[in-house]
């Protein structure tokens, strides 16, 4: 799922001021190490809530999913935009691999009753590259989650960077 460029601009036109804060601070380091702060932005919610994190604590924050990365499920999540969660989903059980899909999805539903929100391994390590490219384009790295319109809690997430000169405050 991608996110429009605009959907983006707002979210941080919002939040300007507290990623002010955090993009500071960044400005701050010699170097990149994963202590760097990063912020990591919930907009599933109204209004958006934002979170420093360091690269290093990520995982506390946007707990990492040990199924959202099977093949299976990224998959399923190919379907979604086309064919509705439930459609998607019945797709996948009464597919070629239903029996496998069938375990892995049990356990990805589990994960989720954590109520916390989840990205994969993959994601979170492109996002660490990516923090340590930003850091050396003089950027902020920020994380965001967005709704999206398919089944129970679905989000749509964004990795980015903007440029620490964007924040008046410093």
């Amino acid at each position: 799922m991608t996110i429009s460029e605009d959907r983006v601009k707002r979210l941080v036109e919002e939040l300007a001021d507290p990623l002010a804060v955090i993009a500071a601070d960044v400005k701050k380091r010699l170097v990149w190490d994963f202590n760097l702060p990063v912020a990591v932005i919930d907009a599933r919610q109204e209004p958006p809530v934002l979170t420093q994190s360091s690269v290093g604590s990520l995982g506390n924050v946007l707990r990492v999913s040990t199924k959202i990365d099977h093949p299976l499920m990224r998959q399923l999540f190919d379907l979604y935009p086309d064919r509705g969660s439930d459609a998607a989903i019945d797709q996948m059980l009464n597919g070629q691999n239903g029996k496998e899909f069938s375990v892995v999805f049990d356990d990805y539903q589990e994960e989720k009753q954590a109520g916390t929100l989840m990205w994969g391994a993959d994601d979170l390590a492109s996002f660490v590259v990516k923090s340590r490219t930003c850091f050396e384009d003089d950027e902020l790295a920020i994380a965001a989650v967005f709704p999206v319109d398919t089944g129970d809690n679905g989000h749509a997430l964004a990795t980015f960077g903007i440029p620490w000169r964007y924040f008046t405050v410093l």
